[in-house]
């Protein structure tokens, strides 16, 4: 996989210099009147602020679990060609403390409701919701919600931590800990992010069954994080960072997007086909409210521009050893995330395909606080990992 020259110059250590990008203030202005305008949405029409505060949300959260998902996965497979975007992942990573302070809105009481019915006083007679009281019950759910944001938030900041602590001495002790946490890291992330996109995103309509919604749920962390990955480090490279990387990196970026894009559409098609062909009425009733007016035409845009245009557009080679290739179509991937997460969350909020300036409203604001986030976050350390011990195998990969 790599070759080393005879010499080889290791880069020094590259940090965001003040003033190097205009997003600081733009992220800082955006975060404020996005937060006096959420204000106003959440007094004057609660049931869709609750709604596009949640579609807002989810979509940052997913973009981060998958990249705690890529940082563990390094480890488990002492990979050598991510050590250098293992840190934007990192950066990513490091987000949860600050989408906790987020998603805690969705919990105050009225807002909870609206998103998860089955908490609501309406229900709380309803023979279904007793049948499932051993889930559907108030303390498990808020249990469970500690648990998963504790969780991703240590775990999150030990291996970003102990990366950057490895910075000041290259000490390999450290990767190898951080290897050997890395399996049983994999085991919990899988049951976490399968049980909260059972709480969180399913939970929209507690009637509603899928023994494939885990994957399918992992299928879009993955592919997210991956196009988020690219297009920040397109930014970077922009402003001068991150020049040693080339398209040989890139090349196997691509390869991965690529895999997880056919990986989404696999999930996405065989929990439709498996549904459909078993015809039960507590999984079919995701499909018939997805699938009616309006929103049908969304489902045959998100088959068409989140699998057939990304895959197609991903066979050719030149188009994943380019950067600017890539990032055109990780940034076309991360508009159809959003557009994928409208099409399952917004069919609860109205039964017509009708876009709200909440929306943008909510977007802005959780974009925008996400953003100042991570540039002070990334600006903490090198925007890669500078002695590690596997850089060098990095720098030389060849595919």
């Amino acid at each position: 996989m790599s070759g080393h020259p005879h010499t080889l110059h290791i880069p020094p250590p590259e940090h965001l210099g003040p003033g190097k990008y205009p997003l600081t203030a733009i992220f800082a202005a955006g975060s404020i009147i996005g937060i006096i305008l959420s204000i106003i949405s959440a007094v004057a029409a609660p049931v869709q602020f609750a709604y596009s505060w949640f579609l807002a949300f989810y979509y940052f959260f997913t973009i981060a679990l998958g990249a705690f998902f890529w940082v563990i996965l390094h480890y488990a497979c002492d990979s050598d060609w991510s050590v250098i975007a293992r840190r934007t992942w990192e950066n990513l990573v490091a987000l949860f403390p600050v989408l906790l302070v987020i998603f805690i809105p969705l919990l105050c009481p009225g807002f909870n409701e609206i998103l998860w019915k089955w908490m609501s006083y309406a229900n709380s007679t309803s023979h279904e919701v007793a049948i499932r009281s051993m889930w559907l019950n108030q303390p498990r759910f808020y249990f469970f919600v500690v648990f998963y944001f504790a969780y991703f938030i240590c775990a999150g900041l030990y291996y970003r931590n102990y990366s950057v602590l490895q910075d000041v001495d290259g000490n390999p002790v450290l990767t190898r800990r951080m290897h050997d946490h890395s399996y049983l890291a994999l085991v919990i992330f899988g049951l976490a992010e399968t049980f909260l996109g059972f709480d969180w995103f399913m939970g929209l309509d507690w009637r509603w069954a899928s023994s494939l919604f885990g994957v399918y749920n992992f299928a879009i962390c993955a592919q997210a994080s991956m196009a988020a990955c690219i297009v920040i480090i397109f930014i970077l490279r922009s402003g001068g960072y991150l020049r040693m990387m080339n398209h040989e990196h890139f090349y196997l970026m691509g390869k991965l997007l690529f895999g997880f894009t056919i990986f989404w559409g696999y999930i996405a098609f065989g929990q439709y086909l498996l549904i459909w062909y078993a015809n039960i009425p507590e999984e079919t009733i995701f499909y018939n409210n997805h699938n009616r007016g309006h929103w049908l035409y969304l489902t045959y845009f998100l088959a068409v521009g989140k699998f057939l245009f990304p895959a197609a557009y991903l066979l050719a080679q030149d188009n994943k050893k380019s950067l600017r290739a890539l990032t055109f179509i990780a940034a076309w991937i991360l508009f159809m995330h959003g557009v994928e997460l409208y099409w399952f969350v917004m069919p609860y909020a109205h039964p017509g395909l009708c876009p709200s300036i909440v929306d943008f409203i909510a977007f802005l604001t959780v974009g925008s606080i996400l953003g100042f986030a991570y540039i002070r976050i990334a600006a903490t350390a090198s925007l890669f990992p500078t002695r590690d011990p596997r850089l060098v195998e990095c720098l030389t990969i060849t595919n």
